[in-house]
């Protein structure tokens, strides 16, 4: 079992997202002793905006791709390498401004690549993920209750979108969980992060 642990939030000692990733990594580990885990952090370490350059790079074939194809594109081959790589995936994804942080969207703009992660049938129109035999977690925190019952649940586009995006890769075993109500009064912010701790401990056991 090998987790690839991608923290994107950009704050550090208040991140509700990466204290509750690392709670459940440290409970992973004990379940699961023998597993190999790995951490890339894209809130403090962004990768590098996708350029000109590298779209043509990325519609060239590799053996005709030269010196500076291959290097502006060599982030990206080591992200995707890391994503192939693991068996399970635990995403730390605050919601900002109803969707994705910006730096996980360029994260996800390096690893989403066509001949890597997924192909295209220009006959058939279709698309087909590479990255299966996967499982996804989503740690998702947000200032209010985007829930599909609520006012707010047509302003959620994070977790609709996480879950279109990793099932277009082939990664179709995807749970969020998500920790609401993070600009709310103490007490009701502190009892939706109670509720995640339970469900995240819980889950580490089986997952």
């Amino acid at each position: 079992m090998r987790l690839l642990e991608i923290q994107s939030s950009v704050r550090l000692e208040k991140s509700i997202s990466r204290i509750l990733s690392s709670q459940f990594v440290q409970a992973w580990k004990i379940a699961h002793p023998d597993a190999e885990h790995k951490l890339r952090d894209v809130g403090i370490n962004p990768p590098a905006h996708p350029i000109e350059l590298w779209t043509i790079a990325n519609y060239t074939p590799p053996e005709t791709r030269t010196s500076e194809m291959i290097n502006v594109l060599a982030n990206s081959e080591q992200l995707i390498d890391e994503l192939l790589w693991a068996s399970h995936l635990l995403l730390g994804v605050p919601m900002y401004n109803f969707s994705v942080p910006s730096n996980f969207k360029t994260y996800l703009d390096n690893v989403v690549r066509v001949g890597r992660t997924f192909t295209f049938d220009s006959t058939k129109l279709t698309f087909q993920g590479l990255a299966t035999g996967k499982k996804a977690l989503v740690i998702l925190p947000s200032a209010a209750n985007y829930a599909p019952d609520t006012l707010l649940a047509k302003m959620d586009f994070c977790e609709p979108y996480l879950k279109a995006i990793l099932n277009f890769i082939g990664i179709d075993s995807v749970t969020v969980i998500a920790i609401p109500n993070q600009f709310m009064p103490d007490e009701v912010r502190q009892q939706a992060i109670e509720t995640a701790q339970t469900k995240l401990i819980d889950l580490a056991a089986t997952w």
